[in-house]
């Protein structure tokens, strides 16, 4: 199966953003992977308290390597503004240095987007990045706003994108948290963007090829490992004379390895999250919602029942749309009841 579609991104560089720093093997001091969760499947796919933990490995084209560990924590709940929010904390830890952490505050309504990945920027709230300087308790956040312009501009999500998906079949796949039947997803995406300086005018592409092995049991990303081949290529010209420019030239050239180390519900503590914000908020959980309803229920031995459609006789009606808001607040489902997803997430 191949199929391709334009998308939309915020700037070209966003198409690097996922695990490698760039194509440059360069050292990554934080690394916020709200982007690798899969927002596919509904919000009770997340839930306070889990987590995941990935060894991730880049190589640069002069063979320089760069190697680290990131955990991804889904940290806490909070309504800011009276939006129903979740924390994801990221911390991303090297051998001989301290762990360095990164916290975004994502709205809820991120699970409503059928293009959540594209638009992620619109669902964001706050962010920590890192222990105030100077303080015992608590941490700073700040506010994540959008540009006074940024709803006005014909394109507001930015450079169009190319995106090619075809899927491979499926392979056992081997990891330190164990062996998992993956479907292998192979992604090709693409951007390019052209700019003009004083007497002259490039144009640069950016190219990513990914494979993914996918594995619903993992939680949050429901990826067991993926490899990923970043291209930078640049051309250059005199203004007026396009004609006269070469071919592409391959400027940049880089390769990660993302493998799957460890996951649970437990074990690992939020750091930079405040405190009260650390929990399970009951009064935010809607359940599986009728949007994020699973393509293949269960037998209703697993499932609570849903309301009758018709009230027995002497009973007396609830007010107006209670009984759809009360169906849908405890329609609910088990992990793991879910459908495969088309694809790994872009950012």
């Amino acid at each position: 199966m191949s199929r391709s579609r334009a998308l939309s991104m915020t700037t070209v560089a966003l198409l690097l953003a996922l695990w490698a720093p760039s194509v440059h093997a360069e050292e990554v001091k934080v690394v916020d992977a709200i982007g690798n969760l899969d927002y596919s499947h509904g919000r009770s796919s997340v839930k306070v308290g889990t987590w995941a933990k990935y060894h991730v490995r880049n190589t640069g084209g002069e063979g320089v390597t760069d190697e680290y560990a990131v955990t991804i924590l889904i940290a806490g709940e909070e309504e800011f503004w009276g939006d129903d929010c979740f924390w994801v904390e990221t911390t991303t830890e090297r051998q001989g240095r301290g762990p360095d952490q990164v916290a975004t505050l994502l709205s809820y309504s991120v699970f409503d987007d059928s293009l959540a990945l594209p638009h992620l920027q619109v669902y964001q709230r706050k962010k920590i990045d890192g222990m105030a300087e100077g303080l015992t308790e608590g941490v700073r956040s700040r506010i994540l706003r959008q540009g006074q312009n940024a709803m006005k501009a014909r394109n507001p999500f930015g450079t169009p994108l190319t995106w090619k998906t075809d899927t491979l079949g499926t392979d056992t796949v081997r990891t330190p948290r164990g062996d998992y039947v993956c479907l292998m997803i192979r992604r090709e995406e693409g951007a390019a963007k052209t700019a003009e300086d004083s007497d002259s005018t490039h144009y640069t592409e950016v190219r990513n090829w990914r494979t993914v092995h996918e594995a619903l049991s993992v939680p949050l990303t429901h990826m067991a490992r993926e490899e990923l081949v970043s291209q930078v290529s640049v051309r250059a010209w005199l203004i007026g004379r396009s004609k006269e420019a070469g071919p592409l030239r391959v400027a940049q050239r880089s390769s990660s390895e993302i493998e799957l180390l460890d996951f649970g519900t437990t074990g690992v503590e939020a750091r930079l999250v405040p405190e009260q914000f650390r929990r399970y908020e009951q009064r935010l959980d809607v359940g599986a919602g009728l949007h994020g309803l699973p393509h293949r229920l269960d037998s209703l031995h697993d499932e609570r029942r849903l309301a009758p459609p018709v009230l027995p006789l002497g009973q007396r009606a609830h007010p107006p749309d209670q009984r759809v808001r009360g169906a849908r607040d405890h329609l609910g489902h088990r992990d793991g009841a879910y459908s495969p997803a088309a694809a790994w997430p872009l950012l």
